[in-house]
């Protein structure tokens, strides 16, 4: 007996839309970044909202936009992250949803009021390039495949479809972008001086159009150094605000190469860098130094949160008064003192 499957045409892909999942770890060492979805939480509630692992593969869409066809079978599927616009068969659909598509329907993805990505999962199993553990492609090296592209062919194994009409998945506060980003000062601010390091946190930076998942080119006040550089080239995280020579910060992202030279003034904090993903190019944001204890909190704080929120995502048959309160509470309100 064969397994239920569903194939979609691309009938239109924008640039960098692509296969994502939680990213392969442990192999930097050997020159292969982490890769995986810009904002990791956005894709963890849409396979949530479909009961799949949290390993499973989504799409991660940009704000190129992404047009499918379903020509075969049928899979329900649910979409989480930026506030896109949602059209099945020119009908529009909450943001933020679960649905089902059959053969003919059409599905067109494109943006929104906010946000630079979104995550489209399917209750099955996308057919795509395993590599080190992980679906994650990788768009500058072309490891695991490639971007998608029109014409295209997306199959879906082991399908499953949810009879029940569309569904709105709360959209909540957690989520939305935000331009106030906490960073810890260093590795290498000592190559600043105190004047500099105290307009990194006083500047409004803009995000340049060299936005894309390597990483956020800042500009607003250049940030020099201060010192002869002595430093080796070494290992680089995810969230570093390395300064070339041109001053102009830049915030390295998901597909960050593993290794630089550059100083690198602060670190975004974990518990920021899904929310500062979702900012376009052209919004404003600054910066606030925070100790790495306080990192710590805020990170344990967030991962609390989202827990809570892939919880109430998991029980999606409440009132809709249990989730306007629990929206409140995922946003900060945690007793009716508050």
């Amino acid at each position: 007996m064969s397994t239920p499957r569903a194939r979609l045409q691309v009938l239109h892909a924008g640039p960098s839309v692509s296969v994502q999942d939680q990213g392969r770890y442990g192999f930097m060492r050997f020159g292969v970044t982490g890769s995986g979805a810009m904002d990791r939480t956005a894709m963890a509630v849409a396979n949530t909202a479909l009961g799949n692992p949290d390993t499973n593969p989504v799409l991660e869409i940009s704000l190129g936009s992404l047009v499918l066809e379903c020509t075969e079978g049928s899979v329900s599927l649910a979409i989480a992250g930026g506030s896109f616009s949602l059209l099945l068969n020119n009908e529009k659909l909450p943001s933020w949803s679960t649905f089902s598509l059959s053969s003919g329907d059409v599905l067109k993805i494109r943006p929104g009021l906010w946000g630079s990505w979104c995550y489209l999962a399917f209750a099955g199993q996308i057919e795509s390039e395993k590599w080190l553990n992980s679906y994650a492609v990788h768009l500058n090296s072309g490891v695991c495949s490639a971007p998608l592209k029109t014409d295209d062919i997306i199959t879906i194994e082991n399908t499953r479809t949810d009879t029940k009409p569309p569904g709105n998945i709360a959209e909540p506060e957690l989520l939305q972008p935000d331009n106030k980003i906490r960073v810890v000062l260093g590795p290498q601010h000592r190559f600043f001086d105190k004047d500099t390091i105290e307009k990194l946190c006083q500047t409004q930076f803009t995000i340049s159009a060299d936005y894309d998942r390597m990483g956020m080119r800042l500009s607003g006040c250049p940030l020099p150094v201060s010192v002869p550089l002595d430093m080796p080239s070494e290992p680089i995280s995810r969230g570093s605000l390395q300064v070339p020579g041109h001053g102009d910060p830049i915030c390295l992202m998901a597909d960050h190469h593993t290794a630089g030279g550059y100083p690198k003034i602060a670190t975004v904090i974990s518990a920021d860098q899904d929310k500062l993903s979702q900012l376009r190019s052209g919004d404003t944001l600054s910066f606030a130094a925070i100790s790495t204890e306080q990192a710590v909190i805020f990170a344990r704080d967030r991962a609390a949160k989202v827990a809570l929120l892939l919880h109430q995502v998991e029980q999606n048959k409440v009132s809709v008064t249990e989730k306007l309160w629990n929206n409140n509470l995922i946003s900060g309100a945690t007793g009716g003192h508050e």
